[in-house]
């Protein structure tokens, strides 16, 4: 069984550039199943460098909204905060109480917006 060896920092930039997998896969000699195993396991030791990439339809060609959620677990709040470059989340509070003694940063990720009903809450 051959080792295979990929730049990941190349990895990274295709990656973030957009291009499918298979075309990131073959542009490095490797293939499409290692190619997302090891995106996987990035993604996993850094989140906020491997965000989750959204292809669909119609898709915008503006940048990605990127946002952090929190949930507040003393007021039972999951809330976003945008992300770009000057942004200070070491200030964020809960909109409720106002606080950031029980927040916790829950994940990472691109902004999307869907056009699924809303759903009631009971």
């Amino acid at each position: 069984m051959k080792t295979e060896i990929v730049n990941k920092e190349e990895l990274r930039k295709l990656f973030l550039e957009g291009l499918p997998l298979a075309e990131i896969a073959k542009k490095l000699g490797s293939t499409y199943g290692s190619i997302r195993t090891m995106i996987y396991h990035e993604r996993q030791r850094k989140p906020h460098e491997w965000p989750l990439r959204i292809n669909y339809p119609g898709k915008s060609a503006e940048p990605p909204l990127m946002m952090h959620l929190y949930e507040c677990q003393d007021c039972a709040l999951d809330f976003a905060v945008e992300d770009y470059e000057d942004a200070d989340h070491s200030a964020t509070v809960c909109p409720i109480c106002h606080s950031d003694e029980y927040l916790q940063e829950r994940g990472y990720g691109q902004f999307t917006v869907t056009s699924a009903p809303l759903r009631e809450v009971t």
